[in-house]
C-alpha cells in the first residue's frame, strides 16, 4: 500500500539516518540506514512521519 502512495523507503531512511547522524538509503521497497546519535530517534522519527503525510497528501 505504501508503495503505491509513493512512499519510497531508501528515501524515509535517508532521512532517519541523517538526522541521527549517520547515513543509509535502498530501493524503493527496501532499505537500511543507521546513525550514532540515539537521543534524536524521536525526531528521527517525527521527520519519517512527516515525509511519508507529506508524500501521501501530495500523491506522488
Amino acid at each position: 500500500m505504501a508503495r503505491e502512495w509513493g512512499v519510497k523507503a531508501g528515501a524515509l531512511v535517508k532521512i532517519a539516518a541523517s538526522t541521527l547522524g549517520g547515513g543509509g538509503g535502498g530501493k524503493d521497497d527496501l532499505a537500511q540506514g543507521g546513525g550514532s546519535d540515539v537521543s534524536k530517534v524521536a525526531e528521527a522519527l517525527q521527520r519519517v512521519e512527516h515525509a511519508v503525510g507529506e508524500t501521501v497528501t501530495r500523491g506522488s
